[in-house]
């Protein structure tokens, strides 16, 4: 059964904050270059250098703003089942990963200042092959996950 559970809408307003802060040196570049070619007008610089990295860093903003934390909001799909942990992750290749729980040795929380201002929180869950990281949610619902992982594990040794 594919895993059918969308990620909470927070996840994607964090996306786009990440992506806005960013593309912030992009526009510093266009900035800086159309500061220079204003105090030096004599300077070997094109005046369409002015244009064009004001269009790329326009362009790349749109992208890392909306575009990009879309289509990883989209491609992302999570079942947290009793036995196992099942997620789809991908934009081009997707990428199937199923943790039995009984397999799981650790599980860490991750917040940041930015994910703790929205009120979300990602876990990282390890078993001896590799550790996953999942996508930040809310933070009561990553909690909560976090001790019905630990107490099934505990129940299963």
């Amino acid at each position: 059964m594919e895993p059918e559970n969308e990620l909470d809408p927070l996840v994607l307003k964090l996306w786009r904050i990440r992506g806005f802060m960013n593309s912030i040196p992009m526009v510093i570049v266009a900035l800086v270059y159309n500061f220079f070619y204003q105090i030096m007008p004599h300077t070997p610089l094109p005046e369409e250098g002015i244009y064009i990295t004001i269009a790329l860093a326009l362009f790349g903003g749109f992208i890392s703003i909306y575009v990009l934390p879309t289509w990883h909001y989209r491609s992302w799909r999570v079942n947290y089942r009793m036995d196992e942990i099942d997620f789809i992750s991908g934009i081009f290749i997707k990428k199937r990963i199923t943790i039995p729980i009984i397999r799981i040795q650790n599980i860490e929380s991750n917040v940041g200042p930015l994910a703790k201002k929205i009120g979300v929180m990602s876990l990282t869950i390890s078993t001896a092959a590799a550790s996953h990281k999942l996508p930040e949610m809310p933070e009561e619902e990553a909690l909560e996950l976090k001790k019905r992982i630990q107490r099934l594990i505990r129940n299963s040794l």
